[in-house]
């Protein structure tokens, strides 16, 4: 019999993958009263929970009290998708010596195949503060999927062509096309802002 989550990890969890999920309107409080009861906990895991995704930068500390899930702001967008580029190249540096990184899902397109390279790169270097670093900003940037495929029309061309690159292409053509992929977005930050901010970005919520 599986062992039962403890209540800060289950509140951990469910929070994170909400925020990452942009379930939370930017600027829009994050209730714990409310929370802890959609999660039918008290309220003082889904508190330290709360605290603990601030220190990750999904959440923000409100000015008085309480909780809000940032704003977005196209300066910062565009350093975070910068960060997370710095963080992809020095990895296709560091293992530039190491066979492929590929998968049996390379052919698999979307949002979800994009993210799981940009991972498997960093995580080839076996650097634990890159790893750190990386996995902070592409947590911070998860919330604008949606958004970037309904920005970009052919984001899932783009995502299937770019994981197909790394089982057929170069590493130069990979770093070629990871910037690409990188430097549209950071073109286009104040786009991806004002879209987040004209959907609400509240996708349906079933957690």
């Amino acid at each position: 019999m599986p062992r039962a989550r403890d209540p800060f990890s289950l509140a951990l969890e469910s929070i994170r993958d909400r925020a990452m999920r942009g379930v939370y309107e930017p600027g829009g409080a994050v209730v714990i009263i409310e929370e802890a009861r959609r999660l039918k906990l008290s309220t003082t895991p889904v508190r330290e929970a709360l605290a603990w995704l601030c220190g990750e930068g999904l959440l923000e500390r409100a000015p008085r009290a309480g909780y809000l899930a940032p704003r977005l702001d196209a300066a910062l967008l565009r350093d975070r998708f910068w960060v997370r580029l710095l963080a992809l190249r020095t990895s296709l540096e560091l293992t530039a010596d190491l066979g492929a990184t590929t998968t049996a899902e390379a052919d698999v397109a979307g949002d979800r195949a994009v993210r799981d390279l940009f991972d498997r790169l960093v995580r080839a270097t076996g650097n634990r503060a890159l790893v750190e670093t990386f996995g902070r900003v592409d947590a911070q940037l998860r919330l604008l999927g949606d958004a970037e495929f309904r920005v970009f029309t052919d984001a899932a061309d783009e995502s299937r062509a770019l994981v197909r690159i790394e089982t057929v292409g170069s590493r130069t053509q990979l770093l070629t096309a990871i910037e690409a992929y990188h430097r549209r977005r950071m073109e286009n930050a104040a786009v991806l802002v004002l879209e987040v901010e004209r959907r609400g970005h509240r996708p349906a919520d079933g957690a």
